[in-house]
């Protein structure tokens, strides 16, 4: 256990320089887009670069665009007549956490609330009243204020909406439309043109980190922990996990596993049941040509996540 605690230390020292809370900036702006500063009362012409702080609002005008980008790789892009306000970005240490609140006031949002392995996300959309929740999750939402009704559609991991008395989980490849004030209607399957569409645009932002890919043979072994859903979860909590290869013969001959508890195991998929605590899971693979290589994430258990 002495070795563990000061492989756990080793590994956070690591990521020294993501301590602090990510910048949110303006990476891609097509057409009218404008911004608010925190305390102005004035709207003013926004440009690629400009960071986003605590209360500024942004809106992208008709037939505009603007995509957000956290330091951590998460993604926000924002389409014609849209309009929300960044109510914060803040990192907690202890828990290797960062929090995300946005404020949604208007039109159609599609986000990509990912962050690197080690660390762990909590990206939030506020909508009139509403609160939307991902850990790491792809999906996009459509608020109409005057009807006060809201669409949401998951692409890749989970998105959870509490609407103030009940909680409704909206899980990969599912849509949900709830209006304000009134009982959440039951999710449904995506429309596959809306699925196909929404694919395309998170392909076009770039890769995801949910994805499990395998690569083809040649090159460097490299080897990666697949299969999670999501990092965060209540205790205890179940992850399913695997072993995917790269490079190299493109095969594995051999894995193991190590869970951050004591506990190991042998085979390229497993399932772990970890109690309350954050937990760094280690990776060792070998492929059929004697190449060796490693990965690592973080798996962290609550009481209640919100997940």
């Amino acid at each position: 256990m002495k070795f563990l605690a000061i492989a756990v230390c080793v590994f956070w020292s690591l990521v020294a320089s993501a301590e602090d809370a990510s910048t949110v900036r303006i990476s891609q702006s097509d057409g009218s887009v404008e911004i608010r500063k925190s305390g102005a009362k004035d709207w003013k012409p926004a440009k690629e670069g400009d960071v986003l702080e605590r209360g500024d609002r942004i809106a992208a005008r008709e037939k505009s665009a603007v995509l957000l980008s956290w330091s951590n790789g998460s993604m926000a892009k924002l389409y014609p007549n849209t309009e929300l306000e960044l109510a914060g970005v803040s990192f907690d240490l202890e828990k290797k956490l960062e929090q995300t609140i946005l404020e949604l006031v208007k039109g159609r949002v599609f986000a990509k609330a990912q962050v690197p392995e080690h660390l762990f996300a909590d990206f939030q959309f506020r909508i009139d009243g509403l609160s939307t929740r991902a850990q790491g999750a792809e999906f996009a939402l459509n608020f109409d204020p005057d009807k006060k009704s809201l669409a949401a559609w998951t692409v890749l991991g989970r998105l959870v909406v509490d609407t103030g008395t009940e909680i409704v989980r909206i899980d990969e490849g599912s849509q949900v439309a709830i209006q304000s004030g009134a009982k959440p209607g039951s999710t449904t399957a995506m429309d596959d043109k809306i699925r196909q569409s929404l694919t395309k645009v998170s392909k076009d932002l770039g890769g995801s980190l949910l994805i499990d890919e395998i690569g083809a043979a040649g090159g460097k072994f490299a080897v990666k922990i697949g299969g999670v859903v999501s990092r965060r979860g209540n205790a205890p909590y179940k992850v399913s996990m695997k072993a995917l290869a790269k490079g190299g013969s493109g095969k594995l001959k051999s894995v193991s596993w190590e869970f951050g508890d004591g506990e190991s195991a042998k085979t390229k998929e497993i399932e772990h049941t970890f109690t309350q605590g954050l937990y760094v899971v280690i990776l060792r693979a070998e492929d059929e040509n004697g190449e060796k290589a490693t990965a690592q994430t973080a798996i962290s258990v609550e009481a209640d996540c919100g997940c």
